[in-house]
């Protein structure tokens, strides 16, 4: 195949964030040349003119019991996945994170003759470092976000490559400071609390009554400040949110809320890694069910959760975990930040170092090159 042939591609993203990270990736494959490409996808992914196999919603779930209830239609998908790929003939096939699904599709997509080429490592550094030596079997490329993660998976056998975090590209705010303010009543010098409970149903179940309770015992003794609530597509505010209560809640202002608040309370997730990107001092938060917290317990290795600590490798943001979540002890951590300039100055200069390690601009593009070269 030369330069300049149509390459097929077969693409898999199984949660919101992968499918953003995978349309810049495609965005930037149709830069180098034509190419077709189908598979799971989200809004972000057939924007960019992905052929829709399956919905990324069929394949995002939360925890460990998630799933059960999920097999059936995950069982379809898979097969549907295989078929169409006997069919389609691609030159390779991208996978986006998302584990559970793609450690089970990636080996069939081997055996199959296609080229695996794995976007965004599996955190299996987390839970089972010994299935890195297993991905070696069966990923031909492997693109990995963080900077540690390229030696540990080259040194079980994985041809790994770290072009930096695709995060980095294009975050920004999506208004202007003072229009945000605008938006939440804040005056020019006004303190501004952050709430980001998560991207889906249940993680705003798990908090976000929590978060508005915390809020409203940091107003009760501070009634200037104002309080954003962050809402994902799709969801909705959990009662005891709106202007009587002093909180605002905001869709489409996620990253507004991450950068001009004066600390955030957010969820563990991709959310911390972009708060931390804008330097906001902010607490990790993260409660789920008993049985999930079990299970995670015993398979987790790490001691910390929360991604900015990850990649600064110390704690640069608080955790407040499943029991030890309370809305006391949220409020007392926030305190901080919200009434000592030099406690959040601290606390900025220490976020630092976590957009110091993930590299400058441009990590899409030069992963598709990659992509593009494999899939010759």
């Amino acid at each position: 195949m030369d330069g300049t042939s149509e390459r097929r591609i077969l693409i898999v993203a199984g949660e919101a964030s992968g499918d953003r990270h995978a349309a810049r990736l495609v965005t930037e494959l149709r830069r180098l040349g034509p190419c077709r490409i189908r598979g799971v996808a989200g809004p972000a992914l057939r924007a960019a003119g992905v052929e829709g196999v399956a919905d990324v919603e069929d394949l995002a779930v939360i925890g460990f019991s998630g799933v059960v209830a999920r097999l059936p239609r995950i069982g379809s998908i898979y097969r549907r996945l295989l078929e169409v790929t006997r069919g389609f003939s691609p030159h390779a096939a991208v996978l986006v994170d998302s584990p559970g699904f793609n450690f089970r599709l990636g080996p069939a997509l081997h055996r199959l003759g296609v080229p695996v080429f794995y976007y965004i490592a599996p955190q299996v550094w987390a839970w089972h470092p010994e299935r890195a030596a297993q991905m070696a079997r069966w990923v031909s490329r492997l693109a990995v976000i963080f900077p540690f993660e390229e030696a540990l998976f080259r040194e079980a056998g994985v041809d790994a490559r770290f072009f930096g975090h695709p995060l980095v590209e294009g975050l920004a705010p999506e208004v202007d400071e003072a229009a945000f303010r605008r938006e939440v009543g804040a005056g020019p010098d006004a303190r501004i609390l952050g709430l980001l409970p998560g991207s889906r149903p249940g993680e705003m179940r798990s908090h976000g009554a929590l978060m508005l309770e915390t809020a409203r015992r940091l107003r009760s003794t501070r009634p200037d400040l104002a309080v954003a609530l962050a809402l994902a597509p799709g969801l909705e505010a959990p009662p005891g949110a709106g202007a009587g209560a002093g909180v605002t809640a905001l869709s489409g202002r996620t990253h507004a809320v991450q950068a001009f608040s004066t600390c955030c309370a957010v969820a563990s997730g991709t959310a911390t890694l972009e708060t931390a990107l804008f330097a906001t001092p902010e607490v990790i938060v993260y409660r789920t069910g008993w049985i999930n917290y079990q299970i995670a317990k015993r398979v987790v290795r790490l001691p910390r959760i929360g991604l900015p600590n990850i990649v600064a490798q110390r704690e640069v943001a608080p955790e407040l975990l499943q029991g030890g979540l309370t809305a006391d002890r949220l409020a007392d951590t926030l305190a901080r930040w919200l009434d000592d300039p030099a406690e959040r100055a601290r606390c900025r200069s220490g976020l630092g170092v976590v957009r110091e390690r993930l590299g400058g601009p441009g990590a899409s593009a030069r992963a598709a090159a990659w992509l593009w070269e494999l899939a010759a």
